[in-house]
């Protein structure tokens, strides 16, 4: 049997961390997608458990260890479930473990994370507990200060899953951001946004909002383009940017500018991806709508009509109302994510 692993992605994007897993690895190994759930896949390889940590769609990798199906609201679920992790052999899991770098001395420490859901007789801390305990069975010693092993066990409706946390947990975070700022962009939605924009290795790429860079080192991570074009109204932003990118991914153009001036060609960009201000956080409302408006003009103006538009925000009806107006764009797709307990939504636009 193959060994199963269960990767976490950012709820919106699941169908474009499955096309990424598809992609990077079906000539590394024999691959399965088993089950593609919120948030969630989870998938059967054979292949080198390394090559998963490369996803850049992926918030964190585990190995599951053990399923259970049909958990119901009893407190005898916990039984069962401290049963049944007594019964499992660690010894391909821990070869699978050593594998990605984790160090295993002869006495196993050990901590679990517990997730839980729905209505249940039992809370989240006894879910914890019953695992704890039928780990240390095994003689494995329980601890929070730098464990070996990171347990997570999940119950979402009748499932359950007992898994091992592959990733470090620096994995979505990116080592090339070595600078922040506040609502900066999660790399691995800023590459999942990338990947709406169709990248093709001709790309005239635009960020006009860029920030710290992140959507324009995701994209340079995506594969070859002709050139970056990125500009922020904030010289802090800039100058993070600058330490973001580096050396690397030339050739490529970062301008200080207000992205309803830009000081672009018409018909001079194949693709452009935003993570528009959101009122909530960056701006008002008032600001944002005039902000919106003119960006937009620009948009239809520097984006070639065969070009590709993404757009991120929360402010909806502020865009939605917009696109009505001018009808500039077609929008060709439009779904929520969660992000940060907020639900922005995603804009993929094609110029009328």
């Amino acid at each position: 049997m193959l060994p199963r692993y269960s990767i976490s992605v950012c709820g919106g994007f699941e169908r474009i961390a499955c096309n990424e897993i598809q992609t990077r690895l079906k000539d590394t190994g024999e691959l399965q997608i088993i089950d593609r759930k919120p948030k969630r896949i989870l998938l059967s390889f054979s292949g080198q458990p390394r090559e998963l940590l490369s996803l850049r769609s992926a918030e964190h990798v585990f190995l599951v260890i053990k399923k259970l199906s049909n958990v119901t609201r009893s407190r005898h679920s916990l039984s069962t479930l401290k049963k049944s992790l007594g019964r499992v052999d660690f010894r391909p899991h821990f070869e699978i473990c050593r594998k990605v770098g984790i160090r295993l001395k002869k006495r196993v420490t050990f901590r679990v994370t517990s997730q839980l859901s729905g209505q249940r007789n039992f809370r989240r801390i006894d879910l914890q507990r019953a695992v704890e305990h039928g780990l240390m069975t095994y003689g494995w010693r329980l601890t929070h200060e730098r464990p070996a092993l990171d347990v997570w066990i999940e119950v979402h409706g009748e499932d359950a899953y007992v898994s091992i946390r592959l990733s470090p947990m620096e994995m979505a975070r990116r080592d090339y951001k070595q600078a922040h700022m506040p609502a900066s962009l999660k790399p691995t939605i800023a590459y999942s946004l990338v990947q709406l924009s169709d990248p093709q290795p001709d790309d005239v790429f635009l960020d006009a909002m860029c920030g710290v860079g992140t959507i324009l080192i995701e994209r340079a991570y995506s594969g070859r383009y002709r050139y970056l074009l990125g500009g922020d109204i904030s010289g802090e932003a800039i100058d993070a940017a600058q330490i973001n990118i580096g050396k690397k991914h030339r050739p490529r153009q970062l301008f200080r500018w207000d992205a309803g001036r830009l000081p672009l060609s018409n018909w001079s960009v194949d693709k452009i991806v935003c993570n528009l201000p959101f009122g909530g956080k960056i701006g008002d409302e008032i600001g944002n709508q005039k902000l919106y408006r003119q960006f937009l003009i620009e948009c239809k103006r520097v984006l070639k009509p065969t070009g590709r538009m993404v757009l991120l925000t929360t402010q909806q009806s502020i865009l939605e109302n917009l696109f009505k107006q001018r009808r500039s764009f077609r929008v060709a797709r439009k779904f929520k994510i969660d992000l940060l307990g907020q639900s922005p939504s995603v804009y993929v636009c094609l110029p009328r």
